[in-house]
């Protein structure tokens, strides 16, 4: 008994709640820190051009998996050359790791080798290729988290690189995706990036481990290098997680801690990375829309399902939101790289908020203009159409060559601004005049010039393949334009009989809340366009 206390004491003396801000500047400002890591899971040596250099600290190789592939490893060169594409093309738009030009292919194999093979996944942009990469990918993540039980920041970032730049989800393997996107949550937990573990977990790993848990160590002795690539990774996690789950609805977000606040206070003051500008601002919007969506949930699960009609209350959080927003995006550098990117990202996101003021269900009660409410509700829905009309804008002035690298995230914005544009488009109400949406932002003129964007940006050199993910959305749009063209006929033209050609067009694009059919979506499968959409593939 008197062991027992004496370890209780010793725990509860030597753990903190948590790291504070200020201790952490003292670790990026160099003062008592050392040059290695006691944990081989978290040590990588520092890039030169730190304090520290390649030389200091242990090789994480000597506790890594042995990564063996059984498809040909690409040479030296190509893997330079992937390496290089996925650094200048790809990372830019969602910058959370810090890859500098001195870290080569060799030295990831060394440091970082899952990160490196999922690298070589995500840049193999022919669908068929990569399914090869991915089934090797899944098997060294079953290997390493499953039947070795590791957790180490290279599993993280290579299974975050993965994620970031998927196209599972548009190709009917949400499943995986939701899978895959847990897994990374569980070691943001194994790895304590999400919150420290108390007193209590430690004395109890002790008691039944014989030991503390071995990641949940002072970091008081990592590098400037370590400790901002960790809080980068759970800074993404969040991210990732948010978006996967507005996407997919399977899962919620990563919640957001002080601990991540704190990260990202941390990240803003260092100004260790150039690129971390964009990330910081990443996070921030992210972490609105989150609070909308947090709204939202509470709401169900309050009612059971989703209010049809938004209250004062939640209306006065919207305006809230939507002020915070303004203030953000009022600060956004103008000098930032993929400021474009980035704007979009805004308009997304308010987009997002003002889906609080209305329902997108089929039996939304109609607009009542009668009382205050009803003013709010048209308002957000007609900043919707503006916030649409500026993403698209935003999306045009994007240069072709950076649309090859955008992240998955991009590209479900892109999904979910056409269906909601769809909706505006035809809703059906009295007080709501369609013919003005259609005047600000034409539905079939926008597909026509989304396709002739995602046209042009196919013929970008790393995209000379015939199912790569651009001429997979390219088939989904031009679904889309045929459903829109088919119902600009029924309106035009009410009198006339309807012959069997324009009966074939009278399809449907399932509504934002058939949350069912962008969990099954499947590009590349025409079935899935007659089954799910109810466009026959014989007419196209």
């Amino acid at each position: 008994m008197e062991n027992l206390l004496s370890a209780m004491h010793s725990f509860i003396g030597s753990t903190a709640a948590s790291e504070s801000a200020v201790n952490v500047l003292q670790i990026l400002h160099g003062d008592g820190v050392s040059s290695s890591t006691s944990s081989s899971n978290t040590t990588l040596a520092t890039p030169a051009r730190t304090t520290l250099g390649f030389s200091d600290g242990p090789n994480l190789a000597t506790d890594a998996i042995e990564y063996s592939l059984s498809t040909p490893a690409p040479s030296p060169n190509q893997a330079d050359e992937r390496l290089n594409f996925f650094r200048s093309r790809m990372l830019p738009s969602f910058p959370f790791i810090d890859l500098t030009p001195d870290m080569t292919s060799c030295y990831l194999r060394q440091n970082r080798p899952f990160l490196l093979q999922a690298i070589h996944t995500v840049t193999t942009f022919s669908t068929q290729e990569r399914l090869t990469q991915v089934e090797e990918l899944k098997h060294l993540l079953f290997t390493s988290a499953l039947l070795k039980v590791q957790s180490n920041i290279d599993l993280l970032l290579g299974l975050l690189t993965y994620l970031a730049w998927s196209t599972d989800p548009f190709l009917g393997r949400a499943d995986l995706v939701s899978r895959l996107m847990m897994l990374a949550i569980s070691l943001v937990y194994d790895l304590r990036l999400f919150k420290p573990s108390s007193p209590y977990v430690q004395i109890v790993m002790t008691m039944t481990q014989g030991q503390a848990d071995d990641n949940d160590q002072s970091h008081n002795d990592e590098t400037p290098y370590i400790l901002l690539e960790r809080q980068r990774a759970v800074l993404a996690c969040f991210i990732l997680s948010s978006n996967i789950a507005t996407h997919l609805g399977r899962q919620d977000a990563l919640r957001w801690t002080p601990q991540m606040e704190e990260a990202l206070q941390v990240l803003t003051i260092s100004e260790a990375c150039p690129a971390d500008r964009l990330f910081i601002s990443q996070v921030r919007l992210q972490l609105l829309k989150q609070r909308a969506d947090d709204v939202r949930q509470q709401d169900e699960a309050r009612t059971g399902t989703a209010p049809a009609a938004a209250s004062a209350p939640r209306l006065l959080y919207l305006k809230s939101l939507r002020r915070e927003l303004h203030e953000l995006t009022s600060l956004f550098p103008h000098d930032l790289p993929q400021l474009d990117i980035l704007k979009a990202h805004a308009q997304y996101v308010e987009l997002h908020i003002n889906q609080l003021a209305y329902s997108v269900r089929p039996d939304s009660p109609p607009l009542n203009l009668s009382g205050v409410l009803g003013f709010e509700r048209l308002e957000c829905l007609w900043r919707s159409v503006e916030n649409i009309k500026s993403w698209l804008d935003y999306f045009y002035q994007i240069p072709c060559s950076n649309l090859v690298g955008q992240p998955f995230h991009f590209w479900s914005q892109m999904v979910l601004t056409v269906t909601l544009l769809k909706y505006l488009s035809v809703l059906e109400d009295p007080e709501w005049d369609c013919q003005a949406v259609r005047n600000t932002v034409h539905l079939i003129s926008t597909m026509d010039c989304m396709l002739q964007k995602l046209d042009l940006s196919g013929k970008e050199p790393e995209l000379q393949c015939d199912d790569h993910l651009l001429k997979f959305l390219s088939k989904l749009l031009t679904r889309c334009r045929q459903w829109a063209e088919a119902r600009h006929d029924e309106e035009t033209r009410p009198c006339q009989t309807a012959s069997p050609d324009t009966t074939s067009h009278n399809h449907h694009i399932p509504d934002l809340d058939q949350m069912v059919w962008m969990q099954s979506m499947d590009l590349g499968d025409d079935q899935w366009f007659e089954n799910v959409l109810g466009m026959p593939t014989t007419f196209y």
